[in-house]
């Protein structure tokens, strides 16, 4: 093995941790600690925005849905600036390697966000940091997929199902822009190109983006079986955020 594939592997696994810990960080279960209550003890049970909003209160709810978005936005952030702009030295010169990198630093925010370290190992659905992910990614498809979200939960009330719809098309969304090669602008641009869907200081999307968008959108639906079961059988309750 040579040395700069030893050092990919090495910063991928350094970009994996750091992206755990940050994910790790139980946003919901502060925020219901500041209120004088375990999270997971009330409503659903789930560590996560939704349920504060149940339990505790809309604005509670709205902050703790921002504040896991920009958990998994910042570190992506954060990473893509460093590796853009700071020569670090014998690294592979594989095309897409900072958004290898920066899927990289999304799959451990999410895995953290699921499994915290610092909360038992008993997070959240992971819809929120997902989102993140893809405003960082491609801001144009987080918006269609957010607005199919919310008028789906005009519609039924639900979360659960808006989530379970709205993740998967995010994760279609960003196949037409790669498989149309839609994402290279001119080289004149600044940064030296940039991404159709984004502003060209962000990520040129290609199927690394894509594939990273696919695992965690199978962690999202995964982490949903119980609701969509519920869905099936007519089971499932309409969402409503406890007043302020």
């Amino acid at each position: 093995m040579n040395l700069e594939v030893l050092y990919t592997i090495l910063f991928s696994l350094l970009m994996l941790v750091f992206g755990y810990l940050i994910g790790s960080i139980p946003t919901s279960i502060i925020i219901g600690r500041l209120h004088g209550i375990d999270i997971r003890q009330h409503g659903s049970h789930n560590a996560g925005g939704t349920n504060v909003g149940r339990v505790i209160g809309k604005k509670a709810g709205i902050l703790t849905i921002v504040l896991d978005i920009l958990k998994c936005f910042l570190p992506c952030l954060v990473v893509f600036l460093i590796f853009n702009f700071v020569p670090v030295p014998f690294l592979s010169g594989y095309e897409h390697l900072k958004e290898l990198f920066v899927g990289l630093t999304a799959t451990g925010v999410c895995l953290g966000h699921t499994f915290p370290l610092y909360a038992g190992f008993r997070g959240g659905k992971c819809v929120a940091c997902f989102a993140g992910y893809i405003i960082f990614v491609s801001p144009i498809c987080f918006v269609l997929a957010c607005a199919l979200f919310f008028l789906l939960f005009f519609l039924f009330k639900k979360v659960s199902l808006s989530s379970v719809i709205a993740v998967p098309s995010a994760l279609l969304l960003l196949l037409v822009p790669m498989i149309l090669d839609l994402t290279v602008l001119p080289e004149t641009t600044a940064f030296n190109g940039g991404t159709y869907f984004a502003p060209s200081c962000l990520l040129h999307l290609s199927y690394v983006t894509v594939v990273f968008a696919f695992l965690l959108a199978s962690l999202v639906i995964v982490r949903h079986l119980g609701n969509i079961k519920r869905l099936e059988k007519g089971l499932e309750p309409e969402t409503h955020f406890k007043k302020d």
